[in-house]
């Protein structure tokens, strides 16, 4: 998962902000469960969490330091158990301790889904469920996609040799083989179009400075920011005009499939 900046991303995250909100407003909890969120990033949807669990507990991890650390630095909601660590989403370190697991717009950057659903499962105690929330494949070019086309162009070839696509966007289709492949058993599967619109190129920009961090990262910052700029005006071709985000949501209910002891 990409080493993305947690300040930075703090600042630029409303489109986050607002997904995050419909997916905690479509969870029911009692308010004593042990929660973990994989993908934390910078805390903002884990201290909501914990929010919701006054009587339970809320683990965040994620693949960043830099995102932990900004989340570690956040106040926590008086009376509220919650810890923050690095951890990569393929290799979980717990077994057996959580109620329900969550994971909201991160696993879409772990190309290795079966890995992480297997980590999810394990981590779950018996009767334990886990929401999934992620971008995934439609008929339309997503905006990686389109960062993927702009790195074989001429100009940027030489900085992405051998540059594998560090994301994934699974096909809803797919899902439920998928899943059970790893131990768990989709119980509800969604998916629903989403329209974003940045209010300018130049916000849409730094918006895809900042969460390109794997791309981006390959190059010195005034290059990056010509990259990410190319990358956008590629987009609107994509999408008809400046500023506009057109991509599908999947939202995936998952239990532990029948016969794995779970």
């Amino acid at each position: 998962m990409p080493a993305w900046d947690g300040r930075e991303y703090a600042e630029v995250s409303a489109l986050q902000r607002m997904l995050a909100g419909q997916a905690l407003a479509g969870l029911d909890l009692a308010g004593d469960e042990r929660l973990l969120d994989v993908g934390c990033g910078d805390g903002h949807v884990t201290l909501d969490l914990a929010r919701r669990v006054p009587r339970g507990s809320v683990v965040g991890v994620d693949a960043s330091p830099r995102m932990v650390e900004t989340a570690v630095s956040r106040a926590v909601p008086d009376g509220a158990s919650v810890r923050f660590l690095v951890a990569d989403a393929r290799d979980l370190p717990f077994s057996g301790e959580f109620d329900v697991v969550v994971s909201f717009n991160a696993l879409h950057w772990v190309p290795e889904q079966r890995r992480a659903l297997a980590a999810i499962a394990r981590t779950l105690r018996p009767g334990g469920r886990a929401v999934v929330q992620m971008v995934c494949a439609n008929e339309r070019p997503s905006i990686e996609d389109v960062e993927m086309a702009v790195t074989r162009r001429p100009e940027w070839a030489r900085y992405f040799e051998d540059f594998p696509a560090p994301y994934i966007h699974p096909d809803p289709d797919a899902y439920p083989a998928l899943a059970a492949s790893a131990g768990l058993a989709v119980a509800d599967l969604r998916t629903w179009d989403v329209e974003w619109d940045f209010g300018s190129r130049d916000d849409f920009t730094r918006w895809c400075r900042v969460g390109s961090t794997d791309w981006t990262g390959r190059l010195a910052p005034d290059r990056a920011d010509r990259f990410a700029a190319e990358v956008v005006g590629a987009y609107e071709e994509v999408v008809g005009r400046p500023g506009l985000f057109r991509f599908t949501q999947m939202r995936a209910e998952l239990c532990a499939a029948a016969g794995t002891g779970r």
